[in-house]
């Protein structure tokens, strides 16, 4: 891998980025973001997981869970056949793109993980944030598995228009994708990763440290935890100004 040419960048300068949302989320969640880093001339992909917002009809219903997500974004990338990719996480999308970057190494250029789970492989949702069975267990009660969204607030976001426009399309979550220990393999060393903390969320303030602590790059941006429903200009410019350098070590 060059110095000089960012991972992500294909001999063009055109990258493909490929945006994995989180939690009660879908592909919507980026519609502010993704006209950005298209109109800088990248490639951008949106997929909403199974079993959520518009695909919220999956027959599969609450069996789903993280090894499905994963299969559906390594498909994804194999079937468009996508390649040099910038995978992007936010939240438990942490837990989707480490898996697909265990899964076809071969298409991933660089890992962002955006106030993210961090896994290695063996640990769910639930063991990197044990709070958040308690929570599981209170939205998901007489739910048959399926866990209703939690209030926008609850995750810091203090702006009346976002917090109405997250309200208005989250949908319930199968408990299984947090339940679900992350598969292996684990992600090759060496592979550029870069971890983004949105500051007025507490829960990935440990996951940020460890990036630090390891000499992995960390930005940070003054916000709640959407990062990108409330500052989408500045997290594009996070994400266009430079591929993440190459560490030699695994998230």
């Amino acid at each position: 891998m060059s110095s000089t040419e960012p991972a992500s960048r294909a001999p063009d300068g055109r990258r493909t980025y490929v945006l994995v949302h989180g939690t009660w989320g879908g592909g919507w969640i980026w519609s502010r973001l993704a006209p950005l880093l298209e109109a800088a001339g990248h490639a951008v992909h949106a997929p909403t997981l199974p079993g959520l917002a518009e695909r919220g009809g999956d027959p599969r219903g609450a069996s789903i869970g993280l090894s499905e997500h994963i299969d559906d974004v390594a498909g994804l990338l194999v079937r468009a056949d996508l390649d040099r990719v910038t995978l992007v996480g936010h939240s438990y999308g942490g837990m989707v793109i480490t898996g697909v970057a265990g899964r076809v190494p071969e298409r991933v250029a660089a890992l962002v993980y955006l106030d993210a789970f961090v896994p290695s492989p063996g640990q769910s949702c639930f063991d990197l944030v044990p709070w958040l069975a308690g929570v599981f267990a209170e939205l998901s009660a007489g739910g048959g598995g399926m866990a209703a969204p939690l209030d926008p607030a609850a995750l810091g976001v203090d702006d009346p228009g976002d917090a109405g426009w997250l309200r208005a399309h989250a949908t319930p979550m199968p408990v299984r994708t947090h339940q679900e220990p992350l598969p292996g393999p684990a992600i090759p060393g060496g592979l550029p990763v870069r971890f983004v903390r949105c500051l007025r969320f507490e829960a990935f303030a440990a996951a940020a440290d460890g990036f630090r602590a390891r000499g992995l790059p960390v930005d940070e941006l003054d916000c709640h935890h959407f990062a990108q429903v409330s500052r989408p200009a500045e997290l594009a410019s996070l994400l266009l100004a430079a591929a993440p350098a190459g560490t030699g070590v695994t998230a």
